[in-house]
């Protein structure tokens, strides 16, 4: 069991987080640092929970926890939104930058290791069939090629799943936070990007039903940060 002492002292969590991730202990580091973002101590915003945030975000990313980054992002929202608005913006486009970063190279792995271990049949397909790019064929469940399946629920999947899980986590913290609309916006792009990019179509209405339901919460009942001044 962890000591109460990480809750109270937040530069100590973080020490103690990164010097157990240095022994590759990421799921203890991960839980320390949690503790200190869902801890009602010590609420007042300093430089050293961007810190930690960046930390975590780091391990969340390392691990594929998409749901322990939707948490943490929603304590540092409710930390940052009135004391650090900018600190909030940083984070979020650290954690984005990241997570599709990290989904492009799981991406390249799966089609390096798919291009090594076809390239033979596929130069018995005639020119038509060759000719559909990587994208296309990319997670299709039409796919009769078992061992390219394997390959990219192993490869890319996580990524995957993390990236889609977290914009959607960003534009639920962001819906009704005016300050921060031109985050909304960029993130909204990304996605649609995403959709395009990995021919993902049910994630794609998934988005614009999403969009369409804070557009109308929007007009009925105005922003949050509008009704907190």
């Amino acid at each position: 069991t962890m000591s109460h002492a990480y809750f109270y002292k937040p530069a100590l969590a973080l020490r103690r987080a990164l010097e157990r991730q240095g022994i590759h202990q990421s799921e203890a580091a991960l839980e320390i640092l949690h503790d200190v973002l869902s801890s009602r101590r010590h609420r007042t915003w300093s430089l050293v929970y961007e810190q930690i945030m960046i930390a975590y975000v780091d391990l969340c990313l390392k691990l594929h926890k998409a749901r322990e980054a939707k948490d943490g992002l929603h304590q540092y929202r409710n930390l940052t939104q009135s004391q650090a608005p900018g600190s909030l913006e940083k984070v979020i486009r650290y954690l984005l930058e990241k997570a599709e970063a990290q989904c492009d190279r799981a991406k390249a792995l799966a089609d390096e290791a798919a291009a090594e271990t076809t390239a033979a049949a596929l130069d018995e397909e005639d020119e038509e069939e060759s000719g559909i790019g990587p994208q296309a064929l990319l997670l299709s469940s039409m796919t009769t090629d078992p061992a390219k399946n394997q390959r990219d629920s192993l490869l890319l999947l996580p990524s995957l799943k993390f990236l889609w899980e977290i914009y959607r986590a960003i534009l639920d913290i962001l819906r009704s936070n005016s300050k921060l609309e031109h985050v909304y916006h960029a993130t909204s792009v990304s996605a649609f990007s995403f959709c395009r990019s990995y021919q993902r179509r049910t994630e794609f209405r998934r988005l614009c039903d999403l969009l369409r339901m804070h557009l109308g919460n929007l007009q009925k009942y105005g922003d949050d940060s509008s009704a907190a001044k």
